[in-house]
């Protein structure tokens, strides 16, 4: 899902404290709570129990209060038949 935080300059926008979380899937920074630049990567595969609560936590704030751009769904990957 991608959201629109151009609205939220003032929160997202360059040199703000969450820019961190803008213009990237950061799942795994947000699930951790973490503005370290190293966390802010899709992977969040590792997550414990706990962050991925965090994580769905924020996903729904998301929906609710940031302008929903896009949906995407994992596809599996197309294998060519012969």
């Amino acid at each position: 899902t991608v959201f629109d935080v151009t609205r939220k300059a003032d929160t997202y926008g360059k040199g703000k404290s969450y820019n961190i979380f803008a213009g990237k899937d950061a799942s795994r920074a947000l699930g951790m709570s973490s503005l370290k630049d190293e966390d802010a990567v899709s992977d969040y595969s590792t997550l414990s129990e706990a962050d991925m609560k965090t994580l769905n936590d924020w996903f729904d704030f998301f929906l609710y209060a940031i302008n929903t751009v896009s949906i995407f769904s994992a596809q599996p990957a197309l294998q060519e038949t012969l």
